[in-house]
């Protein structure tokens, strides 16, 4: 026997609505601050999760891109709500010299089960030159 009523089984959407942008010029091994705010734009609460850092020689995160020493951890979020924080990193010195976008990536490791698992990064709109 069928309920008459339906069941709608959704889950969170964690997304970066915000990333601060890098200095202009870095060197290998140099760190710099980096602010972002992750959202929960599901409709129901997510558990805590971490934000991790890359540069990129384009605005999309691809296995190329170079992971940044730093992360941060985001305190579970209920529904509609966001976390803002700023933490340092550092760029490894076996980077490539050239010019990046800094991405922010929430919940970069997996341990939300979300509703979209595509959209959990964001670009800086300027770019860092490492040399």
């Amino acid at each position: 026997l069928a309920s008459a009523a339906t069941v709608n089984v959704t889950r969170p959407d964690l997304v970066e609505t915000a990333i601060s942008n890098p200095p202009a010029t870095k060197t290998r091994g140099g760190t710099f601050t980096v602010t972002d705010t992750v959202k929960n734009q599901g409709s129901v609460n997510a558990v805590a999760s971490a934000t991790r850092y890359y540069l990129s020689q384009d605005q999309q995160r691809s296995s190329v891109d170079v992971l940044l020493s730093g992360s941060r951890s985001v305190p579970n979020l209920t529904a509609g709500t966001t976390s803002r924080a700023s933490v340092t990193v550092r760029i490894p010195t076996a980077t490539p010299p050239g010019t990046y976008y800094l991405l922010a990536c929430a919940d970069d490791l997996a341990a939300v089960s979300e509703v979209d698992e595509t959209n959990n990064c964001r670009a800086s709109t300027s770019r860092v030159v490492v040399h």
